[in-house]
């Protein structure tokens, strides 16, 4: 995977104070898509754990940290421990591509916003799969969670920078279309690709 160029500070902040309503709103979609609520769940290129904190908050899943950035993750041990996650949480650093889990070890893999750093996205989707138990699911993607988050969080962004544009990662469209051709040679029980108000998402089970 390529090293993230954010700067973890800046990330950090910006999480906190623009981007910090989606993660309920996504977490619950997760839930009300999978339906799974218990076992473990990888949160993939955590940052700094927004999206898995939210999760737990909903749910009695136990959350694995996993982001190849050892900031990111230190970050994620800071707010786990102030939000009192910690008991349910652990933190792993290592690469999508080659994921340091036993197959068939995970629940449910969720990720939001890591899938444009992700080189090789038929590897990726591989390791995911291989490390979810037969019948687990996957859900992963970008997005605001729905259409208002979405132009409040542009908006808020374009007043603190009128010439901030949302990142652009490299062949990423050329990667959305590669993604029915992916599912089909993993061959999962099912698979859905979401592209609508609530972000470019695909949901799949093992």
């Amino acid at each position: 995977m390529k090293k993230r160029k954010t700067n973890p500070k800046e990330f950090d902040n910006i999480v906190k104070e623009v981007f910090a309503p989606i993660y309920p709103v996504i977490a619950q979609q997760i839930v009300d898509k999978t339906q799974i609520k218990s076992g473990k769940c990888l949160d993939a290129g955590c940052g700094t754990g927004a999206l898995g904190r939210a999760f737990a908050k909903i749910t009695q899943m136990d959350i694995l940290f996993y982001d190849q950035s050892e900031q990111m993750l230190e970050l994620s041990q800071k707010y786990t421990q102030q939000e009192e996650l910690e008991k349910r949480s652990s933190f792993i650093m290592g690469d999508i591509h080659d994921i340091v889990c036993d197959s068939q070890s995970i629940d449910l893999v969720i990720s939001r916003g890591s899938f444009g750093f992700w080189e090789d996205w038929q590897k990726a989707y591989e390791e995911i799969y291989r490390i979810l138990k037969i019948g687990a699911s996957a859900y992963i993607g970008g997005g605001f969670g729905n259409k208002k988050l979405h132009e409040q969080i542009i908006n808020t962004m374009k007043n603190k920078n009128p010439n901030w544009n949302h990142p652009k990662f490299e062949n990423l469209e050329t990667k959305k279309k590669q993604l029915p051709q992916i599912m089909k040679n993993l061959n999962p029980k099912e698979f859905e690709i979401i592209d609508d108000e609530s972000g470019f998402w695909v949901y799949f089970t093992k």
